[in-house]
């Protein structure tokens, strides 16, 4: 699968809009980048994001799962199914 998007500023990151899939690079020099990622390059109905179950103390959730374009929307699947 290939995701296309473009690049934004930075500052999106204060103001995410519903559905709105925001991936953050850091370049060479370890600047971020941010690519809002378009959702017609997101597979329908399959997962594109998983996230695997993690108890570490610097993660935010410890159950995995995955997230889904079902309908334009993107939804949360736990278990990823």
């Amino acid at each position: 699968m290939s995701l296309t998007g473009v690049e934004l500023h930075h500052d999106t990151l204060k103001n995410i809009g519903p559905n709105m899939v925001l991936v953050v690079i850091s370049d060479d020099k370890g600047e971020p980048r941010v690519v809002k990622i378009d959702h017609q390059s997101i597979a329908k109905d399959k997962p594109f994001l998983k996230v695997t179950a993690d108890s570490s103390p610097k993660t935010i959730q410890a159950a995995g799962g995955c997230w889904k374009r079902i309908n334009g929307d993107l939804k949360w699947f736990n278990p990823c199914v």
